[in-house]
């Protein structure tokens, strides 16, 4: 009996020294780089998925009808919205349980709902874009079709000055007239398209590019937060930890009757 009260007190000694060894303050670089590690997995998520949602943009511009591309600055907004929660409910999903993993490794009492992560703040999608001087893109199309179908006029003019007769004449003018309306409104409507795929194009790469910036930055806010308030929460547990520990090391030193 002797003998085994005294290996349990080595025992108990050796498991005491072990945790006093990791209630030393390295619990605070392990938190920095669980931070940091999450940083990163949050920001490579966030990356692939604004990266996804331009490809699916590009292709709602080039490909849908007008209707369509007026409806993209509502739902290039919405999918923002939902990239950002989604990119934070992961973060904080791995996150988490990283950080309840350095309380557990020490020993430290902590609440069932800790930690309590900062809320997120969505990112501010920039106005949809106005169409800037629709008269005179409309106008500077007309002219281009005017300008074409001149272009595809001239022959015909040029027949009567080489000494040949314009085929059909009069009788082709109102065949003629309708031609060139349709080319004029034909290439108003084209060189509309394109400036409206272009306007759509920028305002794009604005809404994704600040949406990267916004995620990222909050992202950094949430972490320095946390930082201060679970250090701090950490360090007070460490102490009441470390504390206990050797009190309990003390009751069982040699000089305090303790076995050698």
């Amino acid at each position: 009996m002797p003998d085994r009260y005294i290996d349990a007190v080595r025992a108990r000694r050796v498991e005491l020294r072990a945790w006093r060894g990791l209630l030393t303050g390295g619990h605070r670089a392990e938190l920095r780089s669980c931070l940091a590690l999450s940083r990163i997995a949050a920001a490579a998520e966030a990356s692939g998925a604004l990266a996804g949602l331009a490809r699916e943009a590009a292709d709602h511009i080039e490909t849908g009808d007008r209707a369509a591309r007026g409806q993209l600055p509502d739902l290039l907004a919405a999918a923002v919205a939902t990239v950002a929660v989604d990119v934070h409910a992961g973060w904080a999903v791995a996150l988490r349980p990283a950080l309840r993993s350095i309380a557990t490794e020490r020993n430290l009492p902590i609440d069932p709902s800790w930690p309590r992560l900062p809320a997120p703040q969505l990112p501010a999608v920039p106005a949809a874009p106005v169409p800037a001087r629709r008269v005179r893109s409309l106008l500077a199309g007309a002219a281009d079709g005017a300008a074409l179908w001149r272009l595809a006029l001239f022959p015909v003019a040029m027949l009567p000055l080489l000494g040949l007769p314009a085929l059909a004449g009069p009788a082709l003018a109102p065949l003629a007239a309708g031609a060139g309306v349709a080319t004029v409104a034909a290439t108003a409507r084209a060189r509309r398209t394109a400036a409206e795929r272009a306007r759509l194009r920028c305002h794009t790469e604005q809404v994704l590019a600040a949406a990267a910036l916004a995620i990222d930055a909050d992202l950094g806010r949430r972490l320095v937060e946390l930082e201060r308030t679970v250090g701090a929460t950490l360090d007070a547990a460490v102490l009441r930890r470390r504390a206990a520990v050797d009190a309990e090391l003390a009751l069982l030193a040699p000089d305090n009757g303790g076995v050698q």
